[in-house]
């Protein structure tokens, strides 16, 4: 019979499941890249204009974004947040009507100007900026991707009322710079790149979650550490994923401790699979 997470948390003494990626923003292990990007996006606000985040798959874009939106005088901005942009133009409109509590319509052009008046009067008479996220923007289209910067538009315009992050993998940086885009390129006033966490932080970012799960202890010697790092590349979704089925590893075979055989036979099993 196959042995459930239950007996895993009880056997390590975890209060929580370990390496879960539902931890809880507040909990996020804050590395270098993060704390900076946090410290710019500020500036970056108080700029306003368009912003352009990207990142390996894995590497922490969206709950970063998620965390630092989380932190925000909600008083001070309205928030639309788009985590599947393949619903197409019409679609994220709607969607963005609804999270600014407006109706959402079915003609794109009544969508369009309904939006418009309610961010230029929130700006205007209550001094509210709209923030615009648009995640997994890759996925959009070189029209969409046009569209959505003419949307971003307002007579306004020397005082913007809207933020729009797009946030995507590496892909999206070649569609904004093919010569079809120029407009959108030269819009865009910020740019950050999440790469992976380094050695020390890789060390630290395990802790950090082990911490969470109820162990103050480590359950993984430096070297099985660096090694996770070497093979993640310091992506903390590949990092979770090879740390939790390490611990998979030693709690069938009745150990207490990660050791390189262990990292070895998950990754051999990973080769495998």
């Amino acid at each position: 019979m196959d042995k459930k997470p239950l007996p895993l948390l009880q056997y390590f003494g975890f209060t929580k499941q370990p390496f879960d990626k539902n931890l809880p923003l507040k909990h996020l292990f804050l590395s270098r890249q993060i704390s900076q990007l946090f410290d710019q996006l500020k500036l970056f606000l108080h700029r306003r204009g368009i912003a352009l985040i990207t990142g390996e798959i894995g590497s922490g874009k969206s709950t970063a974004i998620r965390t630092f939106l989380e932190h925000l005088e909600k008083n001070n901005y309205d928030i639309a947040y788009i985590p599947d942009p393949t619903i197409g133009i019409r679609g994220i409109l709607n969607s963005i009507a609804i999270q600014l509590n407006l109706q959402a319509g079915y003609f794109k052009w009544q969508l369009l100007e309904r939006l418009k008046l309610s961010i230029e009067k929130n700006a205007q008479d209550f001094n509210k900026t709209t923030i615009l996220i648009i995640d997994e923007a890759q996925l959009l289209n070189t029209k969409n991707l046009e569209e959505i910067r003419l949307f971003t538009n307002f007579k306004i315009d020397s005082h913007t009322p809207l933020n729009l992050i797009l946030s995507g993998q590496p892909d999206l940086i070649k569609t904004i710079y093919l010569n079809s885009m120029k407009a959108l390129c030269q819009r865009i006033n910020f740019r950050y790149h999440l790469s992976g966490l380094d050695s020390s932080e890789t060390k630290d970012y395990i802790n950090n979650h082990l911490k969470y799960a109820g162990r103050t202890d480590t359950l993984f010697g430096d070297d099985v550490i660096e090694e996770i790092f070497q093979q993640a590349k310091g992506i903390p979704r590949v990092i979770n994923n090879l740390c939790f089925d390490c611990l998979v590893e030693i709690y069938q075979q009745n150990k207490n401790i990660v050791e390189i055989s262990t990292l070895e036979k998950v990754l051999l099993k990973w080769q495998i699979g």
